[in-house]
């Protein structure tokens, strides 16, 4: 079957637990909703899931099983299912996100902006996990030797550089 809507068939609470039964004997943990997205077309999908029982952790809980905290680890990402560099199971400690954030600097010659950040792909965290890591964007900037961002300043245009002061190791602006 493949998710979305079916002549003659409708997902009901107990055709979804089920399904969510058959996934935690073949996988040997509740599914996340990413995982869930990427298992195939015998699914019902995340929206269906969530409209039928209000949102995924009830359905995860009516199937008897336990939804996964916000954050916590995998046991094991699904032997069926690609792994992929922006899927949940990435961890970001602190200091990996510092690195991406000044390797970013080194590329464009600036700090990031937050919307360019989110706009950057899948290599680095989200914006959302920098925030959460961080506290505010501005936090996550001061931690990896940038100046904040003050709102309403606009991105320093690109005639102007950034780089790391030898003697201090925070980043400041050049006229190129």
């Amino acid at each position: 079957m493949r998710p979305g809507p079916r002549d003659g068939f409708r997902w009901t609470r107990e055709t979804i637990i089920y399904a969510l039964e058959l996934w935690h004997r073949r996988h040997l943990c509740s599914p996340t909703v990413a995982e869930w997205r990427l298992a195939g077309e015998s699914h019902p999908s995340v929206t269906t899931v969530r409209t039928v029982f209000g949102s995924w952790n009830a359905a995860i809980a009516a199937a008897g099983l336990r939804p996964r905290r916000p954050g916590e680890a995998r046991r094991g990402v699904p032997a069926n299912l690609p792994s992929r560099p922006d899927s949940p199971a990435v961890r970001w400690p602190m200091a990996t996100v510092v690195v991406r954030m000044r390797s970013w600097a080194d590329e464009h010659g600036r700090p990031p902006t937050l919307e360019e950040w989110r706009r950057a792909g899948t290599r680095n965290p989200s914006a959302a996990t920098v925030r959460r890591l961080f506290g505010t964007w501005n936090d996550a900037l001061v931690a990896a030797g940038f100046e904040p961002r003050r709102p309403g300043v606009p991105v320093v245009p690109r005639s102007v550089t950034h780089s790391r002061c030898e003697r201090s190791g925070r980043w400041i602006s050049r006229a190129a």
